[in-house]
């Protein structure tokens, strides 16, 4: 009987929000992008129908679908207006995710009644978060972060409306005192699913993510609370980082990763040494007058840097030995050292001059030095060499002389490697001496080094030979 009527219900009440979605679209009362949006919040109620009547998963999984075959040829045909998203003028399949997602949880959750909170959660969140982020945004959405046309607003509004929904049903579900913590995370995980998420594509994986999300954390996991913790603050700095346009849509999702499992494999201290890293260098290079794509890291640059971090961090997490985390230390401090050497050094008035036969270089090119340079090679390295003293260990002063000796060790051979391996080549009508390989090659002809060593190579190969050094020297010692 409750089922019955469950269905009844859910069936009056679909067809009321889509009937009044379409009828407002269509005497003009709503834009295309507001009765989308009407119609994403509006439906997302449902779940608190099934909730109320349905006592079987196979009566809450009926609609859903339905609803997928109706929606698909609505997609294909549209033949109820006003409810499909476009991009660049062609619909997405965001209706058809978003019932393959009510679906999905629906044959899941409804198999364990305890459970339904969590679908709540999931699916409002697609609703109210996902729905007036796209209102918010399209209105007041004026700093965007160069993901997926997502702007500032709109990823807070995710993240408000998702931190609301979470502590409210959180609390009334649960007896926990970490509803706030739990609701944050939450928030802050659903803010970053809906802003890297191709178009349309967010409506299967914003309500599936957030859901095996929350079970994992509410479930106490041993691992997910060392990893909601990294992912929550990574988010945060990936946030910053994207704001400031630091880094490519790609790169910052790989930051985002990468932050995430180093706080997890290797602990908080070289989590914060290697966000010290990335913060630093952003704001020191913020002020450089290059065009943005200079300033710019791409995904390559990111994990040439990071690499030697994320390989030794997860011996350390395997072995527990002090000399892979020594070693994930040195690795951070030569990557500090070498990027503040170039980017500290890019303000220096004296001449740049060759590392190795002292002669005056063009500002900026590999293998030049200067005293400016120097000593921000020294300072980063330094700063990391004394964050890696919070990590516990046998020989405090030990570990301090390795990291500060080779990071300031990585940056001096890669000027070295820059001036006598890398490739570089000569542009013979402007007389500029290049780095990168140029797209036309007409008036181009390589002077020196090794094709394969490019600039990010030379990086990736010092970092990771100081750290194996450092290796090494750790054993002896």
């Amino acid at each position: 009987m409750s089922n019955g009527l469950g269905l009844l219900v859910s069936v009056i009440y679909i067809l009321a929000v889509l009937g009044l979605t379409s009828f407002c679209y269509k005497k003009k009362k709503l834009t295309a992008l507001e009765s989308r949006k009407f119609a994403h919040i509006g439906l997302c109620n449902w779940w608190l129908i099934a909730w109320i009547f349905f006592d079987n998963y196979i009566f809450a999984s009926i609609l859903p679908a339905i609803f997928i075959i109706i929606n698909y040829c609505n997609y294909r045909f549209n033949f109820i207006p006003g409810i499909e998203e476009k991009v660049e003028k062609k619909r997405t399949m965001g209706t058809v995710w978003y019932t393959i997602s009510l679906f999905i949880l629906s044959v899941l959750l409804f198999q364990h009644k305890s459970f339904l909170f969590i679908g709540a959660i999931a699916i409002l969140i697609l609703g109210y978060g996902d729905g007036l982020a796209g209102l918010i945004g399209s209105i007041f959405g004026k700093h965007k972060l160069g993901v997926n046309n997502k702007s500032v607003e709109g990823s807070l509004t995710v993240f408000i409306m998702s931190f609301i929904i979470s502590v409210l049903l959180l609390q009334s579900f649960m007896t926990t005192n970490m509803t706030l913590v739990y609701g944050l995370y939450i928030a802050m995980f659903a803010m970053m699913v809906e802003l890297y998420s191709p178009k349309g594509l967010d409506n299967l994986l914003l309500p599936l993510g957030v859901a095996l999300y929350a079970y994992l954390l509410t479930s106490h996991f041993a691992f997910i609370e060392s990893f909601a913790l990294g992912f929550t603050i990574s988010s945060l700095v990936v946030f910053f980082i994207l704001i400031k346009k630091s880094l490519t849509v790609t790169a910052s999702f790989w930051a985002l990763i990468l932050g995430s499992a180093i706080y997890v494999l290797s602990g908080p201290i070289v989590f914060g040494a290697l966000i010290f890293f990335f913060l630093s260098s952003t704001l020191i290079e913020h002020y450089h007058h290059k065009p943005l794509e200079e300033k710019q890291r791409n995904l390559n640059q990111v994990i040439e840097n990071s690499f030697a971090c994320l390989l030794f961090s997860i011996m350390y997490f395997i072995t527990g030995s002090e000399i892979a985390l020594t070693a994930a230390f040195v690795s951070i401090a030569g990557a500090t050292a070498d990027t503040w050497s170039s980017s500290i050094g890019y303000y220096s008035k004296s001449k740049v001059k060759s590392i190795l036969t002292g002669k005056p270089l063009p500002k900026g090119e590999s293998g030049g030095v200067t005293w400016l340079g120097s000593f921000g090679a020294l300072l980063g390295s330094l700063l990391v060499a004394l964050l890696s003293l919070l990590a516990p260990t046998e020989n405090m002063l030990m570990r301090f002389i390795i990291v500060l000796g080779f990071g300031l060790f990585t940056s001096l051979i890669d000027s070295i490697f820059g001036i006598l391996l890398q490739i570089k080549y000569y542009n013979k009508k402007t007389g500029e001496v290049l780095e990168k390989k140029p797209k036309q090659m007409g008036n181009i002809e390589r002077i020196s080094g090794y094709s394969f060593l490019t600039n990010g190579m030379v990086n990736f190969t010092t970092i990771m030979i100081s750290a194996i050094l450092s290796c090494i020297v750790s054993l002896l010692i």
